[in-house]
């Protein structure tokens, strides 16, 4: 049944998004309108998810409603985890990696929403690109959602993250919002198995300013694993 449902899942979210990127793509000059249609893309696919594939999402849909400028830092297990905050967050941007712009019709989407892309070779020249376009991006009042792990990483391993979430915490001078999820329980790694269960969605508290850079990473991969 698992195989069953997850195949079923799989062939109405790649029509979804296949169907909402063709309507949609003349809209793409609006970012608003963008930002729109990716939010309703991923409550739709959320919903697909729990009907089909019997996952739930535990969240506190009110944590975020009245924040601004905060970076999450957030385990990053699965696929799921680039979907879920838009459903519930407008005010929301990704760090991602640039190779997502030639996914096609999703590629436009992120890059139309204005979710900060990055190339990982670049080294410092794209850190401080990546710092200037959070501070903007905070000036917009949006918060800011980066996975310090830098890929996904199986669930259940302790895996620790990458030092260069350090440059946020200590250039930007903001509290880092650690964020744990399992999604790697329910969607499978590499993306086709999809298994009942609870995603609970745990934002703990900030790791307040002050901290050493190897007391920063220690608490943020005690949070994170």
């Amino acid at each position: 049944m698992i195989i069953l449902r997850s195949l079923i899942f799989n062939i109405l979210f790649f029509l979804l998004s296949l169907f909402i990127g063709i309507l949609f793509s003349p809209f793409l000059i609006s970012k608003k309108i963008t930002v729109i249609v990716a939010s309703y893309w991923a409550k739709i696919t959320l919903y697909f998810l729990k009907i089909i594939c019997k996952i739930e999402i535990k969240i506190d849909e009110k944590f975020l409603l009245n924040k601004k400028k905060l970076v999450l830092a957030i385990r990053h297990e699965s696929i799921l985890d680039t979907i879920l905050f838009i459903a519930y967050f407008p005010n929301v941007k990704y760090i991602v990696k640039k190779e997502l712009l030639y996914v096609p019709f999703y590629g436009l989407f992120v890059w139309r929403c204005g979710h900060i892309i990055i190339d990982r070779q670049g080294k410092s020249t794209t850190l401080n690109k990546m710092l200037n376009l959070v501070r903007s991006n905070f000036n917009l009042g949006m918060n800011v959602i980066i996975f310090p792990h830098g890929t996904r990483v199986k669930s259940g391993l302790k895996v620790d993250v990458k030092s260069g979430i350090y440059a946020f915490y200590k250039y930007l001078n903001i509290p880092i919002t650690p964020v744990h999820l399992s999604t790697g329980l329910v969607w499978d790694r590499k993306g086709f198995i999809k298994r009942p269960g609870i995603v609970e969605v745990k934002f703990n508290k900030n790791i307040n300013l002050g901290i050493n850079k190897e007391g920063f990473l220690r608490i943020l991969n005690l949070k994170l694993n």
